[in-house]
Order: structure tokens, then sequence, then C-alpha cells
């Protein structure tokens, strides 16, 4: 039934490309009125260490995505590809992967997504991990967007995706130790030590971001967090603060498993992380203890057609490897395809 919505969704979209470039040829979008960027959280990573790469939108007009396809290549020796991340409704994503090509087709029947002016904003997020047996030296990965439009079936420029560069390194021998690392109001375990670089911390369903505050036993290192969002309520999110020599030759990685609680178990949970001392303010909003933070809610102008699900949902929706038949994501690529095609002929007519 999903596969069926989907090609339903692509099939109107291409309808309405098709009907409206037949009467008019040329693009309602300048050719700059969208940027394209393809980031890297952690450009230095170790051998068995997770990355996270950024697909971001940066447009100089306001605009309407809602349709596009994305093709990354990537050394499936050396990388292995874990699945994606978007705040955008999981059912508007499909992807297929063969050994490191990866294709991910975003369509929806809905409003699409509405982007501000100036603003930069992150699609989705790509995750991958460096393999164990990964040589040690820099690879690449390339991404291209080949079909993209509107709600309106508006053809929107394709601008060119710039390759991200990854350094693999090996750990070396300067000290990449914490000092401290806590969070406030919640107690990880074991208690910090800088030899023990596993832990745990329990958090209630309505924590959707998190941020540890971690410093380095040598000054010039530098601490970087992998993400600050977190998975669905009921479900556990690693957190990986990376520690890196300010030659960028050494690195220590400390992991942090963050259970984010169901609803029923939060407020129990929240008791018991609250300091023991006293010193501390129940929050007086209204709303009781669990009340969702506002800064927690994406801004409403993201995605029109999720303005609902996003103030109810705080935390990104996970899509892994679609079981999407080969063939007929291939069929449907195809399709996209002819239309792009179609819509480059009638522009330079």
């Amino acid at each position: 039934m999903r596969c069926l919505k989907f090609i339903s969704c692509f099939c109107l979209c291409c309808a309405f490309v098709f009907s409206i470039n037949r009467a008019n040829s040329t693009f309602a979008y300048s050719d700059d009125a969208l940027a394209i960027s393809l980031a890297c959280d952690n450009p230095y990573p170790v051998s068995g260490e997770e990355i996270t790469l950024s697909l971001n939108f940066l447009p100089s007009d306001p605009i309407n995505v809602s349709a596009y396809r994305l093709k990354v290549k990537f050394d499936s020796s050396k990388l292995s590809y874990k699945g994606l991340y978007s705040y955008i409704n999981n059912d508007d994503f499909k992807s297929y992967r063969k050994d490191g090509d990866l294709t991910v087709l975003f369509v929806t029947s809905e409003n699409g997504v509405n982007l501000k002016a100036g603003s930069v904003q992150a699609m989705l997020e790509l995750n991958f991990r460096v393999l164990s047996n990964c040589d040690i030296g820099s690879l690449e990965v390339s991404a291209v967007v080949d079909g993209l439009c509107d709600y309106n079936a508006t053809a929107i420029p394709l601008p060119n995706i710039d390759p991200v560069e990854i350094n693999v390194v090996q750990t070396g021998d300067a000290n990449c130790d914490l000092a401290t690392l806590s969070l406030a109001d919640y107690a990880i375990t074991p208690a910090f030590s800088a030899d023990i670089t596993s832990y745990s911390v329990d958090v209630p369903y309505s924590k959707s971001t998190i941020e540890f505050s971690a410093a380095p036993l040598d000054d010039t290192a530098n601490v970087k967090a992998n993400r600050k969002t977190l998975k669905s309520a009921g479900t556990a999110t690693d957190v990986n603060l990376t520690v890196t020599s300010a030659d960028k030759k050494s690195k220590k990685v400390y992991t942090v498993k963050v259970n984010r609680l169901n609803k029923e178990d939060s407020t129990p949970a929240n008791l018991k992380s609250l300091p023991t001392d006293g010193n501390f303010e129940l929050p007086t909003n209204g709303a009781g203890i669990n009340s969702l933070d506002d800064s927690d809610i994406p801004d409403e102008s993201v995605a029109q057609n999720n303005a609902f699900a996003l103030k109810q949902a705080s935390a990104p929706l996970v899509v892994k490897e679609s079981a999407f038949n080969a063939i007929l994501f291939a069929a449907v690529s195809i399709v996209f395809i002819g239309i792009s095609v179609f819509i480059i002929k009638r522009k330079a007519q």
C-alpha cells in the first residue's frame, strides 16, 4: 500500500510537471534561486566511528520543495550506509542502495516544504559508519540532485553540489581524555571517569534535544558531539563525544546512551534525576513537569504539510534503507529523468 501511495504521488507530480511546462517553457525561478551543500559533522573520523552528512538547502527567495531525487556516491569498502533522518514525513522518502550508489526519492502529496529566503535548512541527514578495516587517509562522498520541483510542479534549477572530503585518522599518543562530562539535571551512569568511555542516562519523553557539558583535559584539544536530537520516546540514542587533539592526529570517543523514556515513565525518572540538595525549581508553565519546551519544536514554516506532526513529535523520524522493490524504484527513476529532460529541452527552446 505504501508503494502504491508513493507511485500515485509521484505520477501526480510528474503529470503536473508535464502539463505546466507545456504551457510555460521557462523556469519560474532564477538559476541562483537555490544553493545546495553537503556537510560532514566529523571530517576526521577514526575507524569504526559514525559520521553524519547533512543535505542543506539555502534559497535566495522563498521556495517550496515537494519532490526531488538525490544520488549519492561513496566508497562502500570504507563506509557503511546506516540510514537517514528527517523531520519531514517518513512516508515521503524512499531509498535504494547498491554497493556505493545510494538513491533517495522525496515526493509528497501534501503541501511540500516551505523554505525561507536566506535561511539554511537541513533537508535530511545521511548516517554512515567508517568500517573498522578502513585504511588511514582521505575519501570522498559526492552527491547530485537531478530533479527538483515545487508543489505546483514548477521546476527549480539544479545547482551543483561540492563533494565532501573525509580524512580517516588513527589514534595517536596525544592526551584526548575528558576532564568533565555531565548533563544538567540528569545523572549519568556510571559516575564519570576519564578512563570510562561508555555511559547511559535517562531523560523524560518531552526531551527531544540534548547537549552535554564536556571539557577536555588538554586545553588545546577539541570536543564535539555527533548529534543533539534524540530519537522518539521509548527508544535510545547513542551520543558520541569525540575528543580530538590540536594536530587532529589523535582521538578518543566517549559514548552516552540516552534513554528517552515513555510518557508514563517520565515523571518518576524526572524526580529521581533532579538534584537532591533542594536547589532546584519545577517547571511552572501550567502543563506539569513533563511539558514540552517550545524551543524543541521546529519552525512551523519549515514544513507546512507537517506543521501538526512537528508539534506533536519533537524527534526526527528514522528512515532505514527501504525494502522498496529495485525494479519499481528503477521504473520511477526513469520517469523522473524523462520529465527532467523534457523540462530542460523546453527551457532551451
